[in-house]
């Protein structure tokens, strides 16, 4: 099943970081501090006004501003246009 975003919002998945081992042994109730922003790809969005957000490309945005949507045991990711901060590249 795919969604298929309107009025401005783009669906969304979330790029985990490379994790790292560090050798470090932590405490099993060890939580890490969370950065207020997240790095996502872009897996559709609603193509209004000419957006210039296409399909694998990799944005900075507002965490807390991301929103999950169940439905049908699939659960689909999206946040407003407005809310991306930045577009990732290589050069």
């Amino acid at each position: 099943m795919n969604l298929t975003p309107v009025n401005n919002y783009l669906t969304v998945r979330t790029v985990e970081d490379e994790a790292q081992d560090s050798g470090i042994l932590l405490p099993q109730d060890y939580r890490a501090v969370e950065s207020p922003f997240a790095v996502v790809e872009v897996v559709n969005c609603s193509g209004e006004n000419g957006t210039l957000w296409g399909t694998g490309l990799q944005l900075v945005v507002e965490a807390h501003m991301l929103r999950d949507i169940q439905h049908n045991g699939e659960t689909f990711t999206v946040i407003k246009e407005n809310h991306v901060i930045g577009i990732l590249t290589d050069s």
